[in-house]
């Protein structure tokens, strides 16, 4: 089992400066969701509290922010390189999605996956940081099958979560970690909606059929 680093252990370790590299390269990723949230709140002139608030439940979903305790699940179910194309397949054919894998923005590998996957080289246990490098190079392959339209390589929660468990933080803190990050990005971009506001509201195209009518509750 893995054991939890203490925090006056952590201070006096080399390690941190690992877990420094991390929280920065976090900050902010331009105008992404939880980031976009934020300032949405800040346009109706709310509080930072509120907008920091908001920010932290769009980071939550496992689209976003949520991602990384997930991955390291999927890494230590699969086990063994030599599992991971069947169990990929098998989650791809029952529809469920490959955590750590895709980004909405990057049709190549993420910059910041780059420096996390150099840094877990130097911080992980050599046997999951070698099985992380093995499935990251099936599921890759795995998805180039799957969709050949779509480039799609790991992202930056993938090796977040090798990072993360390398400096001793339990699961539970991976999202709460990510979030005291990218805080400075919210806070930030909070304050520069508020020097110049206006409020956000986006507008959307109604598609669906126009000739429907009401029909009134006692004819129903």
């Amino acid at each position: 089992m893995r054991q939890t680093i203490s925090i006056c252990s952590l201070v006096e370790s080399p390690i941190l400066s690992k877990l420094n590299k991390y929280l920065i390269l976090l900050a902010d990723h331009g105008m992404n969701s939880s980031t976009f949230t934020a300032r949405i709140v800040a346009s109706t002139m709310s509080d930072m509290f509120s907008a920091v608030t908001a920010a932290v439940c769009a980071l939550k979903g496992p689209l976003h922010g949520g991602a990384p305790a997930p991955v390291l699940r999927m890494l230590l179910d699969i086990g063994k390189p030599e599992r991971a194309e069947s169990w990929m397949r098998e989650k791809i054919k029952a529809g469920e999605r490959l955590m750590g894998f895709g980004h909405r923005i990057y049709r190549t590998t993420d910059p910041r996956a780059e420096i996390l996957r150099s840094i877990a080289s130097k911080t992980a246990d050599k046997s999951l940081y070698e099985l992380a490098t093995s499935i990251e190079e099936t599921g890759i392959r795995v998805l180039q099958e799957h969709r050949p339209e779509r480039k799609l390589y790991t992202n930056v929660e993938y090796y977040s979560a090798v990072v993360m468990d390398s400096v001793g933080l339990p699961p539970d803190l991976f999202t709460a970690s990510f979030a005291a990050s990218r805080t400075v990005g919210w806070t930030a971009n909070v304050l520069e909606q508020a020097e110049n506001n206006r409020l956000i509201r986006p507008e959307i195209e109604y598609t669906e059929p126009t000739n429907r009518r009401v029909v009134p509750l006692e004819a129903r």
